[in-house]
């Protein structure tokens, strides 16, 4: 039986929604206490530094720390950027179909049978990815239809997997 068919592009903007729903729990509130923790450590550091200036692995540390902030702050953003333009830049179609039992991609030849899968859905404001195990499946919101989400829902129910709600801000 064939609940869900879809086929649609995604753009550039949907697939780094996905990418950052896919690394949600290194984001937000953990990303912010990282770089706190870290710009707290960088201070004790330089302190230490500026008392006792013939410690030059110190001077090695707060540089490696520097560079570390550097990367948490932009280099994550920047290549989640660079990873969805080129994925966009291969401007393919995606066709999906997903039935009470299996989620059939591209011409029917890959078959993902949910049953016996560690299963989720983020769900986020532009798409709704779904993972089955390692196999990533992004859905763009645009063109889900009204009761659409619900029977995603419905799913997640009755393979008894997390449906998590995903809150993206501007960074």
């Amino acid at each position: 039986m064939s609940w869900l068919k879809f086929t649609y592009k995604l753009e550039q903007e949907e697939i780094e929604e996905a990418l950052l729903d896919l690394n949600w729990r290194r984001e937000g509130r953990f990303r912010t206490v990282n770089l706190w923790t870290l710009s707290l450590l960088g201070v004790l550091v330089l302190i230490g530094y500026i008392r006792n200036p013939e410690l030059f692995y110190l001077f090695l540390l707060l540089l490696f720390i520097i560079l570390t902030l550097f990367y948490m702050a932009y280099g994550m953003t920047y290549g989640r950027k660079r990873r969805a333009k080129k994925m966009a830049a291969r401007d393919g179609e995606y066709r999906l179909e997903i039935t009470d039992s299996a989620i059939i991609s591209g011409d029917k030849s890959e078959k993902i049978k949910l049953d016996g899968k560690k299963l989720q859905f983020l769900c986020s404001d532009n798409v709704l990815v779904i993972r089955a195990d390692r196999d990533v499946y992004t859905i763009p919101r645009r063109i889900l239809e009204d009761g659409e989400l619900e029977a995603f829902k419905r799913i997640a129910g009755r393979y008894k997997c997390s449906f998590i709600r995903i809150e993206v801000r501007k960074e």
